[in-house]
């Protein structure tokens, strides 16, 4: 059994929602997980859900537990309360995505702060859509060259993102599927709106922790000091978390925050190089 020596109480903890969260197999959170949200709450543990899923989207969660949310990988940061951070995409690098979309390069999925649409249906929007258990509607891109986005969903595999990167300014990519990356400003991602999140609150880093297990996760768990990836993470996500843990689906998560509240991990090791 290995005792954590934390500086301080973990008293925020960061929660990626796909597959973290929500498991892929039947987009639900599991109720072992839900008990030890409500159990963190009990405690005066706060918990921050950190997604890149719009408002929207949030109908498998529940949210009765969550202090606070980052939403839009950090583009949109509120409270029950208020919106205290809001940030949409350049519009150049907009006009820019709809024109690749109209020369038929990829399909892309327009995010707005209250709707989203997709520019058509292949094969690698239907298995997000399945994978998910979402719909996107279709709708007229073009419109996006005069409301605000906050996110885009750009369908391509990995090694044929050179095609965005190459033709704009100001976006960053990130990835947690082989399907699409997830595109928002390049100053921004998950740690720049934990820090914010942390500050709002009164909180150093070293007094929260993160689960994760995305590309989109790597920049958090590399914020802070306490983090964990689950089983099936990308490759990056497990070099940037301090611990491996089990599946989602598995009660990984409830084991994982009741170590971590007791300052203990049994059962749980650092992350071996052999499965990164």
């Amino acid at each position: 059994m290995s005792i954590w020596n934390t500086p301080r109480p973990i008293r925020a903890i960061f929660f990626d929602v796909d597959g973290t969260l929500l498991s892929f197999k039947d987009h639900r959170v599991p109720e072992t997980t839900l008990m030890a949200l409500a159990e963190l709450k009990r405690k005066g543990v706060m918990c921050f859900l950190a997604t890149g899923r719009p408002p929207y989207q949030l109908e498998e969660i529940s949210i009765d537990n969550f202090e606070a949310f980052i939403l839009f990988n950090g583009q949109l940061c509120l409270t029950r309360d208020e919106v205290f951070f809001d940030e949409f995409m350049d519009r150049g690098d907009i006009a820019t995505v709809i024109d690749q979309v109209d020369q038929g390069l990829y399909e892309c999925l327009f995010m707005e702060k209250g709707r989203c649409y997709v520019s058509g249906h292949n094969d690698d929007v239907c298995a997000i859509e399945e994978a998910t258990g979402q719909h996107f509607q279709e709708g007229d891109i073009h419109q996006a060259l005069h409301n605000d986005i906050y996110q885009l969903n750009v369908f391509l595999h990995p090694g044929e993102t050179g095609v965005v990167t190459d033709a704009t300014e100001h976006l960053k990519l990130t990835r947690w599927s082989p399907h699409f990356v997830d595109a928002f400003p390049r100053h921004g991602g998950k740690h720049a709106a934990v820090r914010r999140m942390l500050q709002r609150y009164g909180l150093d880093a070293d007094e929260a922790a993160a689960f994760g297990d995305g590309g989109n996760d790597v920049s958090m768990l590399s914020y802070v000091p306490l983090s964990f990836a689950v089983s099936g993470a990308t490759r990056d996500a497990k070099d940037a978390a301090r611990y491996l843990i089990g599946a989602c689906e598995d009660d990984a998560v409830p084991e994982a925050i009741e170590a971590l509240v007791q300052g203990e991990m049994p059962q749980h090791t650092p992350v071996p190089s052999h499965v990164r």
